[in-house]
This record gives structure tokens, C-alpha cells and sequence, in this order.
């Protein structure tokens, strides 16, 4: 059982283009009202700018913004979105597991990746959700 809860899981076959990917994570996060629709696109501006310095290892991410730029919740919340073609972030590994990460503050989102990476390396978790290939499988691995 996670030590913490993620907002939304959601598995789908294939995304377009890593800013679809973006996109698509972000939503439910929006449609909770946690984070605003620029939230997403201040993600997808920083990756053109910057690149995708949020790929934490192969095939994972972590991509978010600072609170301020959409962030609407004073907490945390995650959101989880497994894609089972990898998407191509260019110039570097294809990406298969995005968890978007909205920290209400600025303290609070280090703590958060901590725990987040500590659990995805348990059990190798990681390999584990990498694999699944249909939502029944991802929210078995979660959980």
C-alpha cells in the first residue's frame, strides 16, 4: 500500500507526442480543480526551454512546475499516468510512467519525491508498473 494516495491512475495505449503525455497527466488534476490548465502548460514550456531534466530514470518521470504556476491546492497531490508505447522525449529515453507532481509549497515537494522514489524502488515497483500493460495490471501493481 503506497504512503501516500495518488489523485488519479490512468492507463492508456499510446500518446501522440510528449506534451500529449503532459497533457493527459495533468487533467485529472484540473478536473479536481488542484491545479489550473496552466499548470500543464507551464510543464511543457520549462521542457522546451530546459529539456525534460524531470526523467529520473529510464522510462520514468516526474514532471511538475513550481507551485505558482497553477498550482491551486495548498497540499500535494500526484497523479499517475501509464503509457504502454513509451513516449519519445527527444534526445533521451522514451518514457513508459509519468507521475505528475503538484506541490502546494515549496518545502513539501522534496519530501514527496523522496517518498515517492523510495516506494518505486521497493520491490522493484518500478519494473513492475514499467511492465503492465493494461489498467487492471497497473492498479494491481499500486496496490
Amino acid at each position: 500500500m503506497p504512503i501516500f494516495a495518488f489523485r488519479a491512475v490512468q492507463f492508456v495505449q499510446r500518446c501522440s507526442n510528449w506534451q500529449q503525455a503532459v497533457r493527459l497527466a495533468c487533467k485529472p488534476l484540473e478536473e479536481q480543480c488542484l491545479v489550473s490548465q496552466e499548470y500543464a502548460e507551464a510543464i511543457i514550456a520549462e521542457t522546451e526551454e530546459s529539456g525534460p531534466w524531470y526523467i529520473l530514470t529510464s522510462g520514468f518521470a516526474m514532471p511538475h512546475a513550481r507551485p505558482e504556476q497553477g498550482v491551486l491546492s495548498q497540499e500535494t497531490h500526484l497523479s499517475l499516468l501509464r503509457i504502454r508505447d513509451n513516449v519519445l522525449f527527444e534526445g533521451h529515453d522514451a518514457v513508459g510512467l509519468l507521475i505528475v507532481l503538484a506541490a502546494g509549497n515549496g518545502s513539501d515537494h522534496l519530501a514527496k519525491i523522496q517518498q515517492l522514489t523510495q516506494w518505486l524502488d521497493e520491490e522493484n515497483r518500478l519494473e513492475e508498473l514499467l511492465a503492465t500493460d493494461n489498467e487492471t495490471a497497473l492498479l494491481n501493481a499500486i496496490h
